[in-house]
């Protein structure tokens, strides 16, 4: 008989776990974009490069794993409705929905904080959630205790 795996309560990851994820990909691709962009000082080719790299790298993550790597230290991850993962359509509207959320003084972003599903506005554009993922606990038998191996 199969054994049925283990099902989980999500708990919805809240605005200050977001901010330390979003500060943790900002510093990330901030150096992917200098790098690549410091032998040209055209402001158009860097915009265009840094636009390219961000989108590349968010919704890449997105679709792979759910987590960017802010997230995955974190211990968050990005699901669609029903736990399913995220699409490539889902993440580029998502990626959009940054935009629109920084455009108006980043209130999409601190939405997150008074909404009681942990939304952003580009949440609700792509119909996504945050959720904490469950940790893992060790369980520690006799023979862990004193030193054991098995």
């Amino acid at each position: 008989m199969e054994e049925k795996p283990k099902e989980y309560a999500l708990e919805y990851a809240g605005f200050w776990v977001r901010l330390g994820a979003c500060i943790i990909d900002g510093v990330i691709l901030g150096l992917i974009t200098w790098i690549i962009t410091y032998i040209s000082v055209a402001l158009i080719v860097w915009v265009t490069v840094g636009l390219i790299i961000s989108v590349t790298y968010f919704c890449g993550f997105w679709v792979w794993r759910g987590q960017t790597p802010g997230k995955m230290v974190m211990g968050i991850k990005v699901i669609c409705t029903g736990s399913s993962p995220v699409t490539l359509p889902q993440a580029l509207l998502r990626y959009l929905g940054y935009i629109v959320s920084a455009m108006v003084l980043f209130i999409g972003f601190i939405w997150i904080a008074f909404d009681s599903h942990k939304q952003g506005i580009h949440d609700k554009i792509a119909d996504t959630y945050v959720v904490k993922l469950p940790l893992r606990q060790v369980v520690l038998t006799e023979s862990y205790a004193r030193g054991g191996v098995g």
